[in-house]
């Protein structure tokens, strides 16, 4: 009854480099430029991720307070869903107590999937990996209804990932570069760490209509990444990394971490609340909307009878309120054997009380 070992992982954005200049043959230059000014962190993010969306691989600015570790920290602060900055250069006029900044960035293959399929622009010649990433895309919204509400659409794509994914490097090691970070791991290579299942879902749900964001923080201790997803007008967060454990089985689809609101969240992982949308929706959460919560085990018991009346399921997975090591032992799970007829079950728990999965499989 343990629970598998689940791995985790933030993707590696680039590295910044600094070339810094300085010089009174500047000032004519910079008194004359028309480049906007940006003195705080705050907006410095805005700027860039607005950038990053629009596709933009070059950022001008002047500050009078911005200073090189503020740069050099700028990855930090974005999912790089749309890219990252690579490197910056930086002149400073001492006699203006300003500085000249110019940011270079590179463009993901997500937002170049994003213009093409919303007919935006053709993918660049070059960017073969975008090419690939959209005819997988392209494939598997393809099996999703398009008049199907966002929770199907949602859940299908949640499906796919747990069923299509393994957790892990592409290049079978770890590395700042692997495309275990990016959603072209996920869905070409079949292998990613958790921002690649981050991005994933993310990608699939712009290109599905369904309105979905990265949101990173920290979880079991490490960083992490995963989505919130917005439906009906409520938001929702979505960890398929978690819900994809290891060893990989392709077979098994668990939600104890699909559709949660802030409060179960914050049972296993962290995160800035003031930079994320906050998340309070309950409607869509999976085992309250399939009545597959339980409150206790009298109500585990009424619910496992009530499934094995009507059909004799290799799993079956349901939240309870109640969980205790002590209580729910093998000697006080006999009755799933008497309901069901199996010869042998295997229960897996994952999360912690009040918002428990038992997740078992049967063998009859």
């Amino acid at each position: 009854m343990r629970r598998e070992n689940i791995k985790k992982g933030l993707a590696a954005l680039g590295v910044l480099s600094l070339l810094s200049l300085s010089g009174c043959g500047m000032v004519r230059d910079l008194m004359a430029s028309e480049e906007p000014v940006i003195n705080s962190v705050e907006e410095l993010h805005r700027q860039v991720e607005s950038a990053l969306k629009e596709g933009q691989q070059e950022v001008s600015f002047v500050t009078e307070t911005l200073t090189q570790d503020d740069f050099d920290a700028l990855n930090e602060e974005h999912d790089g869903f749309y890219g990252s900055v690579t490197s910056y250069e930086m002149k400073t006029i001492e006699v203006l107590g300003q500085s000249y900044v110019t940011l270079s960035c590179e463009i993901s293959d997500n937002y170049y999937v994003e213009e093409a399929a919303f007919g935006q622009a053709e993918i660049p010649e070059d960017r073969t990996r975008a090419a690939e990433l959209l005819a997988v895309c392209e494939e598997i919204l393809g099996k999703i209804d398009a008049d199907a509400s966002d929770y199907q659409k949602e859940k299908k794509i949640h499906d796919y990932l747990v069923r299509h994914v393994a957790y892990g490097y592409p290049e079978g090691r770890e590395s700042d570069d692997s495309m275990g970070y990016h959603a072209y791991g996920a869905l070409v290579q079949g292998k990613a760490v958790c921002n690649g299942y981050a991005q994933a879902m993310k990608l699939l749900c712009d290109l599905a209509g369904v309105e979905c964001s990265l949101i990173t923080g920290r979880a079991d201790g490490e960083n992490h990444a995963w989505n919130l997803v917005c439906l009906d007008d409520e938001w929702y967060h979505v960890d398929v990394t978690w819900d994809d454990p290891e060893p990989d089985d392709p077979e098994r689809l668990l939600y104890s971490y699909f559709n949660l609101d802030d409060t179960q969240m914050k049972e296993s992982h962290i995160w800035d609340a003031e930079e994320f949308v906050p998340a309070e929706g309950t409607r869509y959460h999976y085992y309250r909307k399939n009545d597959l919560y339980c409150a206790d085990m009298d109500a585990f018991e009424e619910k496992c009878e009530e499934i094995f009346a009507d059909a004799s399921p290799d799993s079956v997975q349901v939240m309870v309120g109640d969980y205790d090591k002590s209580r729910y032992t093998e000697e006080n799970l006999q009755f799933i054997f008497e309901s069901s007829g199996a010869r042998s079950v295997h229960l897996q728990t994952i999360g912690k009380a009040p918002y428990t999965t038992l997740y078992f499989t049967l063998d009859y």
